[in-house]
């Protein structure tokens, strides 16, 4: 049976919105659960250097560069790099980090899904300001946070044994999941005056998506 890790910092303020993701992942797919504290004594990245090692399927929750994937918005501590890519090598990957889908093409890493820009926070909508061509500068917390329950909830409906062993199947049930939150905040979400965006904004999440 494959050994599937799901590394997710829950003490990140930025990813809260996360755990639900984190918790259906390891109660769905027995993955055992790791993740940073920088406010911990002990070496946390050890930890999470031992048991990514030994895994076949790691899932990623949690931010990015092209050139690395990070530990925790607030520290500047690079948790993959050029320096352990190999850790990452050989291994399935779902890396749900902006600029996931540069850092897979970067390292050349294989059986990987990425993706692009995730307006998740409004430090985020701010720092991005458009995502093709769709300014997102004047989003709201409430829009922020349809936006991030859609995405969880999507990805909840999609990960299953079944996508995890092939990617394309999850491809697909993924676009159909997203395609059913579209149309969820065209018809729940009409009191939001920026429902037409977030819809848009959906739609992109997946057609950005990258599976190599």
């Amino acid at each position: 049976m494959s050994k599937i890790v799901c590394i997710y910092s829950e003490k990140d303020y930025a990813i809260e919105f996360l755990s639900p993701l984190c918790n259906y992942i390891c109660d769905t797919l027995s993955a055992t659960r790791v993740g940073y504290d920088k406010d911990n004594d002990d070496d946390t990245l050890s930890e999470i250097y031992n048991i990514a090692k030994d895994a076949d399927i790691i899932f990623f929750l949690g931010h990015g560069r092209s050139d690395a994937l990070y530990a925790d918005l607030l520290d500047d501590c690079n948790m993959f790099d050029k320096y352990n890519i190999d850790l990452l090598q050989g291994k399935k990957l779902f890396l749900l980090a902006c600029n996931s889908a540069d850092f897979i093409h970067r390292y050349h890493l294989t059986s990987t899904i990425g993706f692009q820009d995730l307006p998740t926070s409004l430090y985020d909508a701010q720092k991005r300001k458009h995502i093709h061509g769709i300014d997102i500068t004047d989003f709201s917390q409430s829009d922020i946070d349809i936006y991030n329950k859609a995405l969880v909830d999507a990805l909840c409906n999609s990960i299953s044994v079944e996508t995890i062993n092939d990617y394309s199947l999850f491809r697909e049930r993924f676009k159909f999941q997203v395609s059913r939150e579209i149309v969820n905040c065209l018809i729940q979400h009409k009191d939001q005056e920026h429902y037409r965006k977030i819809a848009d904004i959906l739609f992109y999440l997946q057609k950005d998506m990258v599976i190599k």
